[in-house]
C-alpha cells in the first residue's frame, strides 16, 4: 500500500490535469459554450488544440503563452489555476480526513471554477454554486460532511440572506451594486457545506485577504480606491483556507 508521500506524488499529475479541466469548465460555463464539445479549442481562433499542446503548465511555458495556430496570447490564468489546483488538492489529502475527501474534492472543484471565472470576468456560474445545493444536502444527510442536514440547510439560507441584506444596504447608501447574485449564491453553497461557523469564518478570512490585497494594490498604485475587486474570489479562498487549516485557526482563536 502506498504511503501518503507516494500518494501525493502519484496524484500530482492527476491534479494538474484536473486543473486543466477546471479551466475548460469555467470558460465554457461563463461563455455559454456547450459542455458536449469533446475537444479543447483556442478561445481566440476556435481551432482545436492538439493533445501535445494540452500538457498542464508545461505546454503554456513551451508555447510562451501563445496559441500555436493564431499566435495570440493565452491567459496566464490557465497555468495559474492548474498550479493552484495541484496545491489545493495536495493539501486536501494531507490535512483532511479521508472520509471527507470526496465531499471536499467536489466542493473545491466548484470553488476553483468560481475563482477562475470571477478573476476573468467577475461572473460566477450557478452551475458551480446554486445547482450544487441538493448535492450538499445529500452529503450532509448521509454523513459525508462535518455538519448535519439541518445545519446544512439553515447555514445555506443564512449565507444567502446575509449577503442579500449587505447588498441591499450597500445599494441604499451608495446607490451602487456592491455585489452580484453570484456572491449570494456562493455564500449559500459555502454555508451548505461548512455550516454557519465555517461560513462566517470563510467570510472573515476572505474579507481580510481581500482588504490586505486591495490596500497593497492601492499603496503600490496598481489600483485605485474605486477599483472593483471580485469578492467571490476571496470568499472562495476563505472557504478553502478554512477547510484546510481549520484546526490551526480554531487553536489560534482559542488562545487569543
Amino acid at each position: 500500500m502506498c504511503s501518503l508521500t507516494n500518494l501525493e506524488i502519484i496524484l500530482a499529475p492527476i491534479f494538474l490535469c484536473w486543473g486543466s479541466f477546471i479551466n475548460m469548465l469555467s470558460y465554457r460555463l461563463i461563455s455559454q459554450e456547450s459542455l458536449s464539445i469533446p475537444r479543447s479549442f483556442c478561445p481566440k481562433c476556435k481551432k482545436t488544440i492538439k493533445p501535445y499542446d494540452l500538457i498542464p503548465v508545461l505546454s503554456w511555458v513551451i508555447l510562451k503563452g501563445k496559441c500555436r495556430n493564431c499566435h495570440k496570447s493565452i491567459s496566464p490564468l490557465y497555468p495559474f489555476i492548474e498550479l493552484l489546483t495541484l496545491v489545493v488538492f495536495e493539501l486536501l489529502i494531507i490535512f483532511v480526513a479521508p472520509h471527507f475527501w470526496f465531499s471536499y474534492f467536489i466542493f473545491f472543484t466548484a470553488l476553483l471554477v468560481t475563482i477562475r471565472s470571477d478573476l476573468e470576468s467577475m461572473l460566477i456560474s450557478r452551475m458551480a454554486t446554486l445547482y450544487l445545493l441538493p448535492f450538499s444536502f445529500s452529503l450532509a444527510a448521509f454523513g459525508y460532511l462535518e455538519i448535519g442536514l439541518l445545519e446544512s440547510i439553515l447555514a445555506s439560507v443564512v449565507g444567502y440572506l446575509t449577503f442579500w441584506v449587505i447588498k441591499k444596504l450597500f445599494y441604499y447608501y451608495r446607490n451602487l451594486e456592491g455585489m452580484g447574485d453570484g456572491d449570494l449564491e456562493l455564500a449559500a453553497l459555502i454555508g451548505s457545506l461548512l455550516g454557519r461557523y465555517g461560513l462566517f469564518m470563510s467570510i472573515f478570512i476572505g474579507s481580510l485577504t481581500g482588504s490586505i490585497l486591495g490596500l497593497t494594490l492601492i499603496a503600490t498604485k496598481l489600483a485605485k480606491r474605486e477599483t472593483a475587486l471580485p469578492f467571490g474570489l476571496f470568499l472562495a479562498l476563505g472557504a478553502i483556507i478554512f477547510v484546510l487549516f481549520k484546526s490551526y485557526l480554531n487553536f489560534i482563536i482559542l488562545i487569543s
